[in-house]
């Protein structure tokens, strides 16, 4: 059972990167959900729910004023799609890691940590490369970001889960 868990969560974590790669090497104008956004809501509409809002990013702000509704919403998406992905690997990093290396609290992590990162850069160094995208280092913190979300939650849910079970399991034992 164990080495099944092993190979279903290895799996798991390599098919989750594999679609990252793919996602990564798609063009830019492949990923645009301005026309999607143009058919479902007003400009004027995104800008009076986001006005006054600034968020630094590579040495700019980032703001509706600066660049217009739609393409702000496309930009709050893409990046909260970087830490949904990565969050996602996190977690599926930890409980690989934690079926194979057991109660190997610090390793698991960082194991799990060095392989995200790893993962973060390559994926934008490729985005670098590809003729129709811009890999940004600063994505790289912001996969990393996510990513340690994902593996706080894979931890919590693995250990504080197997520490529940066995804390049930004492106390039934210890009342017989």
């Amino acid at each position: 059972m164990r080495n099944k868990r092993i190979l279903y969560y290895l799996f798991l974590a390599f098919g989750w990167t594999v679609i990252l790669f793919y996602l990564s090497s798609m063009s830019y104008a492949e990923q645009d959900i301005r026309p999607y956004l143009r058919m479902l809501v007003a400009e004027e509409h995104i800008a009076a729910v986001f006005a006054g809002v600034e968020i630094p990013y590579v040495n700019n702000k980032m703001s509706v004023d600066n660049m217009g509704g739609y393409q702000f919403v496309e930009f709050l998406f893409r990046k909260g799609a970087h830490l949904f992905f990565y969050s996602v690997l996190g977690y599926l990093l930890v409980r690989y890691f934690a079926s194979s290396l057991g109660r190997k609290y610090w390793r698991v992590f960082a194991f799990s940590l060095s392989i995200l990162l790893v993962i973060a850069m390559l994926d934008e160094f490729l985005q670098f490369h590809h003729p129709d995208r811009s890999g940004q280092w600063a994505d790289v913190w912001l996969d990393g970001m996510g990513g340690l979300k994902g593996i706080i939650t894979g931890f919590l849910s693995t250990y504080v889960k197997k520490n529940k079970k066995e804390a049930t399991k004492n106390s039934a034992d210890s009342s017989l």
